[in-house]
């Protein structure tokens, strides 16, 4: 059986990283442009890709964690 309240607060973690991740990849790839380089700059677009998968993925997860414990979502 699942345990929601465990995959909630899990999703929220993730959650959490995943917006860090995703705050450093903008900051990286569009606004210090002139402190990184090449390199770093188009892993950093490519992070972008990832990192906002990855809160689609932990929002999706959290939704579920609280329909489980039948709480708002």
């Amino acid at each position: 059986m699942l345990n929601f309240p465990h995959l909630t607060r899990l999703a929220e973690v993730l959650l959490i990283f995943a917006v860090g991740f995703l705050l450093l990849t903008i900051w990286v790839g569009y606004l210090d442009t002139e402190r990184f380089s090449i390199a770093a700059q188009i892993s950093a677009h490519i992070g972008l890709i990832l990192a906002a998968t990855l809160v689609k993925v932990a929002y999706v997860l959290r939704c579920i964690g609280r329909h489980g414990q039948q709480l708002e979502v």
